[in-house]
């Protein structure tokens, strides 16, 4: 039998990561797997690159890059011109504050892999879905339906999405072990993970949630300097971080579509006087 940590969508929050790592000090694993989103919306990644570091020194880890992983790499230069706004601010912070060691290591990750443990079913692993970082089995209807279908492996694990859940389709179980920094359940102010247990017949995962000191990295935020960077789409990730329901999420989709009634080409075009209206409208 053999015992594995599931965690996703970290979103640079240090604090939920450290109380990940003591919940498993405490309930020891074999190893961990990672399916990406280490970094961004968050204040002091740097901090979150150093416990993924220790992470990697104590324990076997699994894994991958996720989209804002690949957000950093393919601006090194800043070559899209992110700068301190609601639209990218918090991504031109976390830019900002990585180091040339930090983008290495994500480029030597991939986006999807296989894994195969001694006397246990295959695992393929993924971010999103295979073939696309971003994709969204919660949000987009029949995706994961589709991708089961066509799955070569017993079982997906993926994230992106940060839905913990599992569902068994086709012959193939998928497994999402939900957002360790950014859960969104409609509760909050936890952390969510996965321990999967294994056997030569299957993979058993228990979902779990820890609480974190909530209010500690909330204060980080000005503190950091990110909150003058990030703008409303900070106080939309805030809002989130309490309340398990994703504002950050409703406010991207909120300026995709105002960014069309404007006859915009991207949301970093629409003008920060309407994202003051939105936190008016989620009351941010």
């Amino acid at each position: 039998m053999r015992k594995i940590a599931l965690i996703s969508d970290i979103h640079g929050n240090y604090k939920a990561l450290e109380a990940f790592l003591q919940y498993i000090d405490g309930h020891p694993v074999e190893g961990i797997i990672c399916l990406g989103d280490y970094v961004t919306d968050s204040p002091y990644p740097e901090r979150t690159m150093a416990l993924l570091y220790e992470m990697r020194r104590l324990y076997e880890c699994w894994m991958l890059r996720g989209n804002r992983e690949d957000y950093l790499l393919n601006n090194r230069d800043n070559a899209e011109g992110w700068k301190p706004s609601s639209a990218n601010g918090t991504l031109f912070y976390t830019l900002r504050h990585m180091t040339e060691t930090d983008l290495a290591f994500f480029a030597s990750l991939p986006t999807e892999r296989e894994l195969c443990l001694e006397g246990c079913p295959a695992l393929y692993l993924c971010h999103g879905t295979p073939g696309r970082v971003r994709g969204n089995v919660h949000e987009e209807a029949g995706l994961k339906e589709k991708v089961l279908r066509e799955l070569s492996y017993p079982y997906l694990l993926g994230g992106h999405s940060h839905h913990q859940e599992t569902d068994s389709r086709f012959g193939a179980t998928y497994i999402n072990p939900g957002s360790l920094g950014f859960a969104v359940d409609g509760v909050g102010r936890h952390a969510q993970f996965a321990i999967l247990t294994g056997t030569s017949e299957k993979w058993e995962a228990e979902f779990l949630s820890v609480p974190y000191d909530v209010e500690s990295y909330l204060q980080d935020f000005a503190k950091s300097g990110v909150d003058e960077m990030g703008m409303t789409l900070n106080r939309a990730i805030k809002k989130s971080l309490v309340t398990g329901v994703n504002y950050f999420f409703k406010c991207i989709l909120a300026m995709e579509q105002r960014a069309k009634e404007m006859g915009l080409a991207s949301v970093p075009q629409v003008p920060e006087s309407e994202w003051e209206k939105l936190a008016e409208r989620f009351e941010l």
